[in-house]
């Protein structure tokens, strides 16, 4: 045993955070593969696990904090170099990064062996996990015991995630932990989910978070379920394997490099999307870290930015079955200025567009007279923004959206502007209009006027300046305008109409319990990978009631939306 003090022990738990990342990958790559509405009992049972090692690694670091140490995740050194041994271990499997098939079960369920009776504790060269983790309980207990609690467990308390952190809804919970007592309860929620209450049993303690009504079983036997495509029911052992329902298998549906109907991806796309996953897996590592070292709300970001990673993932994997893993450094972006719109989920941002807030100055009488800069939003390169409206880090994606089953369909006619709009001709100008792109700003009218009125009163100058400062100033570019270019108009004898939109900067802005403001002609992707007409201005649902999504059609104000 080489625990005998506060660093051996802080460097063991730091230890078992690299660990659980290490299995992170391989569970998400075999997750992401499946292809959407195949093997649901097959993808609930990798996403549960999933969900549970996610939840190991938060305890190890609460323990890490706990006992004085900083977690580290943001370093080149963190992610193995797939395909790879276990970090620590006795090197007696590999680990690759591969797709659903019945070879990454058996790898995975490698990783979830069972501590056999009487093995003993190894902190370094472990056969097991479980291994590994009684020889950290026992280090952690004779360490306590050798200089006193008090002096062991010297942590900022406000370092730990706390299950009203984030939102977190799979088996087991999340333990903040400031004393011996927590400390083992932590590190004992980790080993009973990898491998069940004890070596001779399947289950482990908690209840399936899909089917609340049923008990779970430990990880390797949970694996162990799609192998023999059925589930275990109460009764059964491990010797026995499952005798429960009988469910589906279907190995053959999984994204691979042959489902693309199109020439053959060149090694250069490849190589893109490829950095495009490592760039947003690193992110993820970021937010993490930071979310452990005190700021909670990152972890939340973390969360978001994980719906983004699963739509890189599927591009990736349709295009290459083999995924090359590596650390980006913060602050590099993907350069395209983008927004994809993913299913039932957040606005996943990419290019460094600036976030920042806004609001409508209005007048005495309630009249909107101009916009008020109320600040920037810090963010990382990349970022995901709630659509749902339910995100306890607004305007930040906490991944709520699974939790309430939000339904994101994109309903908004798909007609262009110029095939929907329509048309209000006066002298010299053209306003046109889009009735269900309009959220209501209410910059069109006034006490006196308004910009429809205005449009039947443009043999006055005055009147036509007005009506195109009202237009101007429409955030949803609902209203746009046209000029007459009096120089074409001369030549050929009929109007020429210009249209004319206003200098707009690239960049999102956050209204207040409202919409998602986008201007600047910034490129929006649709969740079935169709791209919106690029406009300069575009009013972006941000409370997910909508009936016009993505678009904004002013409906936060009936459910009274608090951003």
């Amino acid at each position: 045993m080489s625990i005998k003090d506060i660093s051996s022990l802080q460097q063991h738990l730091q230890w078992a955070i690299e660990l659980e990342h290490a299995t992170l990958t391989p569970y998400l790559c075999a997750l992401y593969s499946i292809k959407e509405g195949h093997n649901p009992e097959s993808a609930e049972i990798l996403r549960s696990i999933f969900m549970e090692e996610m939840l190991h690694m938060t305890l190890a670091a609460n323990v890490l904090n706990a006992v004085g140490g900083t977690p580290v995740l943001d370093s080149p050194d963190f992610i193995p170099s797939y395909p790879s041994f276990l970090p620590y271990s006795d090197h007696s499997f590999i680990v690759p990064l591969t797709g659903f098939s019945p070879e990454t079960i058996a790898t995975l369920m490698k990783i979830e062996r069972p501590e056999q009776a009487g093995a003993p504790p190894e902190d370094e060269q472990y056969e097991t996990i479980g291994q590994f983790y009684e020889a950290i309980k026992l280090g952690l207990e004779e360490v306590a015991q050798q200089l006193g609690e008090e002096a062991v467990f010297t942590g900022d308390p406000s370092r730990q995630i706390h299950p009203d952190t984030v939102v977190y809804a799979g088996s087991g919970s999340i333990v903040p932990v400031t004393d011996l007592d927590s400390a083992l309860a932590a590190l004992n929620e980790i080993m009973h989910q990898g491998e069940g209450m004890s070596f001779d049993t399947i289950w482990d303690g908690d209840q399936n978070m899909f089917h609340h009504e049923r008990e779970e079983v430990g990880h390797y036997f949970r694996l162990n379920q799609i192998l023999e495509g059925r589930f275990y029911q109460r009764g059964d052992t491990p010797q026995s394997g499952p005798t429960g329902e009988a469910f589906e298998v279907d190995w053959e549906a999984v994204y691979k490099p042959s489902d693309i109907i199109a020439d053959e991806f060149h090694e250069e796309e490849i190589k893109s999307q490829n950095e495009i996953f490592c760039r947003r897996y690193s992110e993820i590592l970021r937010f993490i870290e930071q979310g452990f070292n005190g700021d909670s709300k990152s972890i939340c970001r973390s969360v978001g930015a994980m719906y983004e990673l699963k739509q890189d993932a599927i591009e990736l994997l349709q295009m290459t079955t083999k995924i090359d893993l590596k650390y980006v450094a913060a602050n590099v972006s993907g350069g395209d200025y983008c927004i994809k719109i993913l299913p039932d989920g957040p606005y996943a941002i990419q290019g460094k567009i600036p976030l920042t807030r806004k609001s409508i100055m209005r007048s005495e009488g309630g009249e909107s007279l101009a916009w008020s800069m109320d600040g920037d939003v810090e963010t990382m390169p990349d970022y995901a923004l709630c659509r749902c409206g339910a995100s306890r880090n607004k305007p930040f994606c906490d991944g709520s959206h699974a939790t309430i089953e939000f339904d994101g369909s994109e309903t908004a006619d798909r007609k262009s502007y110029s095939e929907s709009q329509k048309e209000y001709p006066g002298k010299g100008i053209l306003m046109k209009d889009v009735r269900s792109l309009c959220f209501h700003a209410g910059f069109c009218s006034n006490r006196a006027t308004n910009a429809w009125e205005l449009s039947r009163k443009t043999d006055d100058i005055q009147a036509r300046t007005e009506l195109i400062a009202m237009v101007e100033h429409c955030p949803s570019g609902a209203l746009t305008y046209a000029l007459d270019n009096a120089r074409k108009h001369h030549e050929t004898g009929e109007a020429a109409w210009q249209s004319i939109e206003p200098a707009l900067s690239r960049s999102i802005a956050l209204m207040p319990n409202g919409p998602i403001w986008v201007t600047g002609g910034i490129k929006i992707i649709r969740s079935d990978n169709t791209p919106l007409e690029i406009r300069n201005r575009v009013a972006l649902c941000g409370c997910g009631h909508s009936k016009n999504k993505p678009f904004c059609d002013g409906t936060h104000a009936e459910v009274c939306f608090k951003g």
